[in-house]
């Protein structure tokens, strides 16, 4: 049941967006309507990346978002996490995913389903439920270096994404239009989308880019538990929140435990640190920053990565200045050097005898955004493939080939049509044909020499003409997947 309390004292979440008024839960949670908000972010319903949940899902909490709707808190979600909501949580989890601390597989918890989730769903309903330490790893990032990762037991995982699934249902509708990450029916290119609309269709003159260093590593554990709280104050609910951040990480067989930051790789993070950002920057953003603004001003963001674009140079300067304190009073803070203001505006695509002076770029979800002048002389936004991108998918492809350079022919070819067939899928915009042409050669080059250091006779038997007469040595053609974004 709701609290059904409105106005009162100022909640933690509404003093956290900076303001000293008393305002209703629902005015400090919810971003404001947007007038043609679905048509900028959404065109014709269109997605490239599955709902967070099946039709199944969005069906079983659907009591769940109509609760929400009608109260400003839900004191009994935890309810929802029922049997069947736990049984439809396991079946989507991936069955080759990687075991945590206790070398638990899909198959294994598979084999005993029934009984392994009856008691799982008591321990839940009773309290006795104890998170385990998450198993961490390491993996290469592309600028160099590693990267943490998180992996948890087979039925700490079954349990968030059930926890995921109920408080996406909840929040769901207060989540603001710059937002795309995580969320049913967005993705990337949804995101892309929109910025690309709302800079064609304003003068937009100005772009802040901004990198939060080590996001998942760095959010405020007291703050976050206030967020949830301001729209699901359920104590079972919070306990295992609780128990999720203290559970802690294994590594070579030791468990450390931080006071911060979320754990990376549990299907619960993504919807926190969504949840944690929208507090943080999105609501600040749409009720302290923009309604000062002199000219156009629009956030779009993907999980932790964002960039706000400004018609006023002042307005894109206030930003930059700004956000860095917002971030750093939450326990976040920006990387200097990846986070400045870009001047979109140059007069080299002009004309009219002015001094050349070549507008800026910069870098979004894996494209270089740039100004082009169109056939018939018009200026929009024209997008690529970064570099960064295009090399690290060709390293991840010259390493494959090192490691399986004597399988067969047919056997390679399947797995470069698959990881080709994935990057025309992300990357397959248009006017990225071009680029798109120069991976395929470059990969095929590279299958080329790595087929050709087999052994001294495959040098001679391995030529350009020979091999292009072979089946098995066809790559796909480049194909531009989503023209519509």
């Amino acid at each position: 049941m709701s609290s059904g309390r409105k106005g009162g004292s100022p909640s933690n979440c509404d003093a956290s967006l900076g303001g000293g008024s008393a305002r209703s839960t629902e005015e400090a949670g919810q971003c404001p309507p947007r007038e043609g908000a679905e048509q900028n972010s959404l065109p014709g319903g269109r997605h490239t990346a599955p709902p967070e949940g099946d039709v199944t899902v969005s069906t079983k909490l659907a009591g769940l978002v109509a609760r929400a709707r009608k109260e400003d808190r839900l004191t009994n979600v935890m309810g929802f996490v029922d049997q069947d909501l736990l049984r439809l949580a396991f079946q989507s989890l991936r069955k080759e995913a990687a075991a945590g601390i206790d070398g638990q597989t899909w198959a294994d918890y598979a084999t005993n389903l029934d009984e392994n989730l009856q008691e799982l769903h008591r321990r839940l309903r009773t309290g006795q439920y104890r998170a385990p330490p998450v198993r961490r790893v390491y993996i290469p990032k592309a600028s160099g270096g590693q990267r943490p990762l998180g992996i948890t037991t087979m039925e700490d995982r079954v349990i968030q994404k059930a926890v995921a699934w109920v408080l996406g249902a909840v929040h769901e509708q207060d989540f603001c239009e710059s937002s795309h990450g995580f969320r049913p029916g967005r993705s990337p290119h949804t995101a892309l989308h929109r910025l690309r609309e709302g800079m064609r269709q304003h003068r937009v003159r100005y772009v802040v880019e901004v990198d939060i260093v080590g996001c998942f590593d760095h959010v405020n554990r007291g703050w976050l538990q206030k967020f949830v709280q301001h729209r699901v104050n359920d104590g079972g609910l919070l306990r295992l929140l609780g128990k999720w951040l203290k559970a802690g990480v294994m590594e070579h067989g030791v468990v450390v435990r931080d006071e911060e930051g979320v754990p990376q790789g549990g299907p619960v993070s993504p919807i926190l640190t969504n949840l944690y950002l929208h507090y943080v920057v999105d609501l600040w953003f749409e009720r302290r920053l923009k309604p000062g603004c002199r000219g156009y001003a629009e956030l779009t963001r993907y999980a932790d990565d964002f960039v706000a674009v400004f018609e006023d140079r002042e307005d894109a300067e206030r930003f930059r200045r700004e956000v860095e304190d917002r971030l750093g009073s939450f326990g976040l803070r920006v990387a200097p050097d990846k986070t400045g203001v870009v001047s979109f505006e140059g007069s080299a695509l002009q004309g009219g005898g002015r001094p050349a002076t070549k507008p800026g770029t910069f870098t979004f979800l894996g494209f270089v955004h740039y100004r082009r002048k169109t056939r018939r002389g018009t200026i929009t936004v024209g997008r690529t493939p970064s570099k960064r991108t295009r090399e690290r998918f060709l390293r991840r492809i010259a390493l494959w080939l090192t490691a399986n350079r004597h399988q067969r022919g047919w056997e390679q070819q399947g797995y470069l049509t698959r990881a080709l067939l994935g990057y025309y899928q992300y990357f397959g915009l248009r006017l990225c044909g071009r680029h798109l042409s120069t991976v395929r050669y470059r990969v095929q080059r590279l299958w080329y020499h790595a087929l050709r250091r087999r052994s001294q006779k495959a040098q001679r038997r391995c030529d350009w003409e020979r091999l292009n007469t072979k089946p098995w040595f066809r790559l796909p053609a480049p194909r531009l997947t989503n023209t519509w974004v």
